[in-house]
């Protein structure tokens, strides 16, 4: 299966531990993530932008996302399939 690298930009409130909750969620869905930033919080929440990569589809994990009591707002930006890496091993010829 190939991997697929998605951004998703999440619009959370600004209350403690919202940020961890939703790193969490994405953790435990199988989600591996590639990077994140964090906004600072203002009277309306914060922003955090995420770059994940899995196997599963990035909409199942805006959905997931979208469940949680701390997020207002998802939005998804699928941006590249990942082609699964090999082994690295490869034949040897020898010159005799």
């Amino acid at each position: 299966m190939t991997e697929m690298n998605n951004t998703l930009t999440i619009k959370l409130s600004g209350s403690e531990g919202a940020v961890i909750r939703a790193l969490g969620l994405i953790e435990r869905r199988g989600f591996s993530l590639v990077k994140c930033t964090v906004g600072e919080a203002d009277s309306s929440g914060r922003v955090m932008e995420v770059s994940v990569s899995s196997t599963r589809p990035g909409e199942l994990l805006k959905r997931q996302l979208e469940r949680l009591h701390d997020v207002f707002h998802v939005d998804l930006k699928p941006v590249a399939a990942v082609k699964p890496r090999t082994s690295g091993i490869r034949p040897v010829t020898r010159r005799i």
